[in-house]
């Protein structure tokens, strides 16, 4: 009497553990496609910054730009300019919000950085 009310319940406690192992396998493939595509994901993103600094070698948008950074820095310290540069940053926060993109889109390209538009806030 006790084998037969053993076996059936054995058979459910088998089933159970087989559904358990096969659920904890699906979960755990699941994992490894999430950190797969985050691993595929950042070759991607290095691949692309690779390109950038390979496209920006014969180019001089890079001089251009740290030519013109170091003008508004030292306008700053200019007693004589620092009307004007504030007249000219006041201009800029006014202006178009797609000239404001276009410019960090174009500070972005030129040195690289795809999170520029992060720092726009």
């Amino acid at each position: 009497m006790l084998q037969s009310l053993f076996g059936p319940v054995a058979a459910v406690a088998t089933k159970f553990m087989e559904g358990r192992q096969k659920k904890a396998e699906l979960k755990a493939r699941v994992e490894e496609a999430k950190v797969n595509a985050k691993i595929k994901k950042l070759e991607q993103d290095g691949g692309w910054e690779e390109k950038a600094m390979d496209a920006s070698a014969d180019s001089w948008k890079d001089e251009a730009w740290t030519i013109c950074f170091i003008a508004i820095i030292c306008g700053s310290f200019i007693p004589a300019a620092q009307p004007y540069m504030q007249q000219g940053f006041d201009f800029l926060r006014t202006a178009p919000e797609w000239i404001q993109w276009g410019i960090l889109a174009s500070i972005g390209a030129s040195f690289g950085l795809k999170s520029i538009g992060k720092l726009k806030g």
